[in-house]
């Protein structure tokens, strides 16, 4: 856990969000400057699958004032962001994950209670201090599982099996703007409320559940090799980090985050493929003055059809539609990138 490794090999972190294929020499890449039905204006026969914003949750008005106002006197809540959003009623078959931006501040009581789900879940934190300083978080946050409490001060990735119970959560303290998301392997967010208890809490070591780095072995020294002649020959000058991912943590889905610094690339870094489970690739800008403002334009072929993302984003990618290739035409500003599958082993199709 905790792979330090900065990767500035030439076009190698584009490759590294999907660090599981060894073979991409199979597949095929788009040829060089050709254009495509969505790519400037969005409305592709795919662009149902590309997410900007937030759809509002279900809930009637007086029941989410009742929400604010209990907030309110607890002092549970920082100032933030609701970024996106994303389940099965905004795509057939979408899994639920939910993105927030939190600022500065600070909170005496819990924002969430106790709970357990029928579903594997995953909680996150991310940190923006910037590349010297990545895995720092800017922040402590209290996080219980199972009855045992966490306090957590660097950017991690909390796995919650079924069944397990969790919460409440409470932020403790927010120095710097702290990326707060949720997912699962599932369609619909659901949960039943638990009795909090904290006895025997020494027993369970939950710790288990929470990576803080990357798998260091993911990617064979002959698979980096390969990715830095790619990036060579496309001129790539993107500089990146892989951050996150919970290979670590037995029974976990798949899922990596990385972080994109800056740089740019003149050729796509990912060839076309396919799989027989669902996708999710995340595009996130991190500047604070305009969240949903990715800081730069990334080019990501869904279906054979070429988009340019410039919004911070969600994309969903159906079992069996091919997506990319992806490249980075230009990071100007800090972006976190990630891929998120629904299944526990990365696959491809050939």
């Amino acid at each position: 856990m905790g792979d330090m490794r900065t990767y500035r090999n030439p076009g190698l972190v584009g490759l590294v969000l999907l660090a599981a294929v060894a073979v991409c020499t199979t597949l095929t890449l788009k040829p060089a400057g050709v254009a495509a039905q969505g790519e400037k204006d969005g409305t592709g026969k795919y662009s149902k699958y590309i997410f900007y914003d937030v759809k509002p949750l279900d809930i009637p008005p007086e029941t989410l004032e009742k929400i604010k106002e209990e907030q309110r006197v607890q002092q549970s809540m920082v100032p933030s962001t609701h970024l996106l959003n994303l389940d099965t009623t905004r795509a057939e078959g979408a899994p639920y994950m939910d993105f927030h931006w939190l600022w500065e501040g600070s909170a005496k009581g819990y924002a969430e209670q106790e709970h357990i789900h029928d579903f594997d879940e995953f909680i996150g934190f991310i940190g923006v201090k910037g590349q010297k300083d990545f895995r720092n978080l800017g922040a402590e946050i209290e996080v219980w599982l199972g009855g045992e409490k966490y306090l957590i001060n660097k950017c991690c990735l909390i796995y919650v099996p079924k069944g397990l119970r969790h919460c409440p959560i409470r932020f403790t303290r927010i120095d710097s703007p702290v990326l707060f998301f949720t997912g699962g392997m599932t369609t619909k967010y659901s949960r039943t409320a638990t009795e909090f208890k904290t006895d025997k809490a020494e027993e369970r070591n939950n710790a288990k559940y929470i990576s803080y780095g990357v798998n260091p072995e993911k990617v064979a020294p002959e698979t980096l090799k390969k990715w830095a002649e790619l990036g060579k020959k496309n001129q790539s000058t993107v500089e990146g980090d892989r951050l996150l991912d919970l290979d670590s943590v037995e029974g976990a889905p798949y899922i990596d985050f990385v972080y994109l610094w800056k740089g740019s690339e003149k050729g796509p870094n990912h060839p076309e493929h396919s799989h027989d489970w669902g996708e999710v690739f995340g595009f996130i800008g991190t500047r604070r003055e305009d969240p949903r403002d990715l800081g730069g334009e990334i080019e990501f072929w869904l279906g054979g059809e070429k988009y340019l993302i410039t919004k911070s984003s969600l994309v969903w990618v159906p079992p069996n539609l091919k997506h990319c290739p992806i490249q980075f035409n230009r990071i100007d500003h800090p972006i976190i990138l990630f891929t998120m599958g629904m299944t526990r082993k990365y696959t491809i199709q050939k």
